[in-house]
């Protein structure tokens, strides 16, 4: 079963959120927070597996708060339950895997947590790319694929599930070119409509994140006009 808090500075909007999450029995609701600087005190001992992120907060701004949270080793999927669209692309900046808008359609947000319950039981793409191994080395990067953590000439790489999932993909068909939209899908696992700029992010965060170890090899690479490929140089 997936853990779950919830913060959100309405308490309404905090128990609309705990009924509809109480009718999937995938997912359990361990801590509901008003004010989101108790959460951050408390998120390190709960290690929930999911939290549900409102973003105008009296206290601090939900990607103030996703910012805090990047520096725990305890990974955790955010979903940001906000009734304001252009946060977005701020959202995907900080790490989340998902972004629902008030008012929440329950049939959208059962959809996100089955994703999530899937990856978490069997961590798999849905061509079967990845499967359910416990280490992976390729080329001197270490994936452990329960845990979600990457190690790269044995500094610990600290990534998003997305980021882990990218990387891991790509690594394992190093020079094969992937399109966005194509890259989008099995990433994601629904089609991207033109919507491609959370992995845009997301590929930028790798490529920091891979530059700052120093001599190492790897990277992404972007082919202009055709899309992203990944290196061993």
């Amino acid at each position: 079963m997936l853990k779950a808090i919830i913060v959100d500075d309405e308490i309404l909007a905090i128990n609309l959120l705990e009924t509809m999450l109480k009718d999937n029995r995938a997912i359990d609701v361990i801590g509901t927070y008003l004010n989101p600087l108790d959460a951050i005190a408390n998120i390190p001992t709960l290690k929930p597996d999911i939290l549900f992120l409102d973003i105008e907060m009296a206290e601090m701004n939900g990607i103030d708060v996703a910012s805090k949270l990047g520096d725990l080793t305890h990974v955790m999927d955010i979903i940001f339950v906000t009734a304001y669209e252009h946060y977005a692309i701020d959202a995907f900046s900080v790490q989340a895997i998902d972004y629902i808008l008030k008012p929440i359609d329950k049939a959208r947000l059962m959809k996100t947590i089955e994703r999530i319950s899937q990856r978490k039981g069997n961590i798999q793409l849905t061509d079967g790319n990845i499967r359910n191994e416990d280490v992976q080395i390729i080329d001197n990067i270490h994936f452990h694929v329960h845990s979600g953590k990457v190690y790269i000439d044995g500094v610990t790489l600290i990534l998003s599930t997305k980021e882990f999932h990218i990387l891991y993909f790509l690594a394992q068909r190093p020079g094969e070119i992937f399109h966005p939209s194509d890259l989008y899908k099995l990433i994601w696992a629904e089609d991207s409509i033109g919507q491609t700029q959370a992995l845009k992010v997301h590929i930028s965060n790798l490529r920091k994140k891979l530059e700052s170890i120093s001599g190492h090899r790897a990277k992404i690479v972007t082919v202009r006009g055709s899309g992203y490929l990944f290196l061993f140089e």
